[in-house]
């Protein structure tokens, strides 16, 4: 016998599950037919994917300044974490000197 509530619990949920089916060969044929119509676009945009990474990598060597900046930083972190572990606080006062000093040469290089 079910005692009478105020509150409505939630019923059952039924647990469905659609099969999927392997088929290899419907497998093959996509694949090739998307690795045909990349080439086919590839070569209709005037080069292959080769082409393209290396005009990339071209491109992202362009960028040392910004490889050099974080080269800097990883330094400056690094001496401060091990600065401060040796020495104490006084290892950021001597990195707050050298603010002033990165402001000028980059005043200076402009």
């Amino acid at each position: 016998m079910k005692l009478p509530s105020i509150f409505r619990l939630p019923g059952h949920q039924r647990f469905e599950i659609q099969p999927r089916y392997y088929d290899p060969i419907k497998e093959d044929l996509e694949k090739r037919t998307r690795r045909i119509r990349q080439e086919l676009k590839n070569e209709r945009n005037g080069g292959n994917a080769e082409s393209i990474r290396e005009a990339y990598k071209a491109k992202r060597g362009s960028n040392r300044s910004a490889d050099l900046f974080q080269f800097l930083m990883i330094i400056i972190v690094g001496v401060s974490i091990g600065g401060y572990l040796m020495y104490g606080a006084n290892v950021y006062f001597a990195l707050l000197l050298l603010i002033p000093l990165y402001i000028i040469l980059r005043r200076r290089k402009k």
